[in-house]
């Protein structure tokens, strides 16, 4: 059964990329479907460093996958984003000959936090990275507690791994205390006194007191404690202070190196350090994991740029408050006048509850963020446009991504492209349509 289900799963990738279609799921359903214990077969023997969190999973997987690549190793990634365990499944069954043996040594898994339940017992990574916790989905996971219970329970399964945790963010932290495995902590060395504005809850994981902070960073990310004796770990792995040309240097115990993240923003930051932790936990070169900070290929969506109007466009994946402030921050420090298009759906990959349209801080933009022109589009344009007309953003809407895209050919401004997962996706490939590029699972 096992060699049909891998069979299966390589004729469905095959047949449905020569339709152009992306493969990145339904090869691995298939697979399951013919043999449920399929995935644990598909990881014997393969060195897995897992990413996990609510923000920045994409881009810190990119960043450990060039690291690993840098160290002369083979590595499979799934790189398309599909995080669920059909994704997971296919990525690693692809990596299989077909008549034994692995095609790549280690693999770099990203993996929905939900998934990490059922998931982390089955492919038993040596290292896991818990970018961060923060509300997001609320109508899937109710409570962000419950995205923290499903990775502890994951790590309880796989009691081997070591956890990469940002020490920084309370929830992620708690997980610590609700497993076995060995936690080794990241974050940053300073933190500022007032963050952008994110709607993050400051309560106690552990107890529900509310925390008192030294500093924060930004969202309810800092250096915290509480009452009950929950409080910020001292990281292993961390940043100093920014420098002005946004390069950072990097600290692993004695060892430091300088590091100039190839993306903007305290985010990337995070992303960064947490990404070069969990590589040099799995025994990469601190040298390696900057290089590949550095270097990376950045994720589809993510900050990725496009020939579109006179200046260019940027698109930045945006799906929750503390995702939407910061993007907002990094659009304000551009110079220069800009074009905003926000693009909302709000289907299950999404998040039906668009409750953070109205938490994130978009009245930004209208107060210093250099906005002459704004659009919106996707399922939810109506409530998009509605908020921004709050903040005295006027806005057109577009129903049709074609048309939107032709009356920002010869836009003077530089465009700034924020949609949520799948809007991003439906608007992605007509951009790439019609102005080139890559597809979203390469």
């Amino acid at each position: 059964m096992i060699f049909f289900a891998c069979v299966a799963c390589k004729a469905t990738h095959c047949l449905l990329r020569l339709f152009n279609y992306g493969a990145t799921s339904l090869p691995g359903a298939l697979a399951l479907k013919i043999y449920p214990d399929i995935l644990g077969y598909a990881a014997k023997n393969v060195d897995i460093i897992a990413v996990t969190g609510t923000n920045g999973k994409t881009t810190s997987s990119r960043i450990v996958e060039r690291a690993v690549q840098n160290e002369g190793k083979s590595v499979c990634a799934n790189r398309s984003g599909a995080n669920l365990m059909p994704g997971i499944t296919a990525t690693l069954i692809l990596n299989l000959r077909l008549f034994g043996g692995v095609k790549c040594e280690s693999a770099v898994i990203e993996c929905d936090e939900a998934a990490c339940r059922l998931v982390l017992g089955k492919i038993k990574p040596r290292v896991l990275l818990v970018t961060n916790l923060f509300r997001d989905q609320l109508d899937r996971y109710g409570t962000v507690t419950r995205a923290r219970d499903c990775i502890a329970e994951g790590l309880r399964t796989a009691p081997e791994t070591v956890a990469v945790i940002n020490a920084d963010c309370p929830m992620a932290a708690s997980i610590a205390r609700m497993c076995p495995n060995k936690a080794v902590y990241y974050g940053l060395s300073e933190h500022g006194r007032h963050s952008v504005g994110s709607g993050e809850d400051d309560t106690c994981p552990v107890c529900g007191q509310r925390l008192s902070y030294k500093g924060i960073s930004y969202a309810n990310l800092g250096e915290y404690s509480c009452k009950c004796g929950f409080a910020r770990k001292s990281p292993a792995f961390y940043a100093g202070s920014v420098l002005p040309d946004g390069s950072i240097v990097l600290h692993a115990g004695e060892e430091k190196m300088l590091c100039a993240p190839a993306l903007p923003g305290l985010y990337n930051v995070y992303n960064a350090v947490g990404a070069a932790a969990a590589a040099v936990t799995d025994g990469a070169s601190l040298k390696n994991a900057a290089d590949a900070a550095q270097g990376f290929d950045r994720g589809f969506g993510r900050m990725e740029s496009f020939p579109l109007g006179k200046r260019g466009a940027e698109m930045i994946l945006i799906k929750n408050t503390a995702a939407a402030d910061q993007t907002i921050s990094e659009i304000c420090r551009e110079k220069g006048d800009k074009t905003l298009v926000l693009a909302v759906n709000d289907r299950t990959a999404d998040g039906t509850d668009i409750s953070w349209l109205g938490e994130a801080d978009f009245g930004m933009l209208a107060r210093r963020g250099g906005v002459k022109r704004a659009f919106v589009c996707g399922d939810r344009a109506e409530d998009a446009k509605k908020r921004l007309e709050r903040e005295n953003i006027p806005c057109q809407s577009y129903k049709n991504y074609d048309k939107l895209i032709a009356s920002l050919r010869d836009e003077e401004n530089h465009v700034f492209i924020l949609p949520t997962y799948t809007a991003m996706l439906g608007l992605r490939a007509r951009l790439v349509r019609k102005l080139g590029g890559r597809n979203f699972w390469e």
